[in-house]
């Protein structure tokens, strides 16, 4: 499988919510800064149902809108390529009998994929957003629900709502 490529870590920044990301660079945007309580508590319900936020457009789109506004935008061919990683997983999952624990350094190199990607020089490929967004669910996976019947499709929420406002594609 080939690398991802991603953006570098960031603190949890006080900066207010446009899109555009913090002026002149200073600071990163956090995934907290849109959605205070994201994953606090998990993908799931006392029910062990997955949480309707993690797949509503209402809590969904603003953060992937976000993503895509900021200067670096995310572009959806980005995000495909992380999408796609997780979605090789999954089959190999699902239909090649391995275990949980050998796939589950597949989803700790979502993480290594968007550290490159967010510390590329001149520029980085992916934006502090995503990065947040990578780091804090690849930390929300400890079991094999949690990614398949969690992450998965929170993901694909973020991968459908965020369509419409992927940047275009750079020639």
């Amino acid at each position: 499988m080939t690398p991802m490529h991603a953006q570098r870590p960031h603190g949890d920044s006080q900066q207010g919510r446009g899109g555009g990301g913090p002026p002149g660079g200073q600071g990163q945007e956090t995934v907290g800064q849109y959605w205070p309580s994201y994953l606090s508590d998990g993908y799931f319900d006392a029910n062990g149902c997955l949480k309707v936020e993690y797949v509503s457009r209402e809590r969904v789109e603003p953060l992937v809108k976000a993503m895509c506004q900021a200067s670096n935008g995310l572009t959806s061919h980005q995000i495909r390529r992380y999408f796609g990683h997780c979605r090789a997983v999954e089959n190999r999952l699902k239909s090649s009998g391995e275990s949980w624990a050998c796939l589950l350094p597949e989803i700790k190199k979502l993480e290594i994929a968007a550290a490159d990607g967010v510390h590329k020089k001149p520029k980085p490929k992916i934006p502090a957003l995503f990065h947040d967004f990578i780091r804090k669910n690849v930390a929300a996976i400890k079991m094999e629900k949690d990614f398949l019947h969690g992450f998965l499709p929170h993901f694909e929420a973020v991968v459908g709502f965020g369509t419409a406002h992927f940047k275009k594609e750079r020639s």
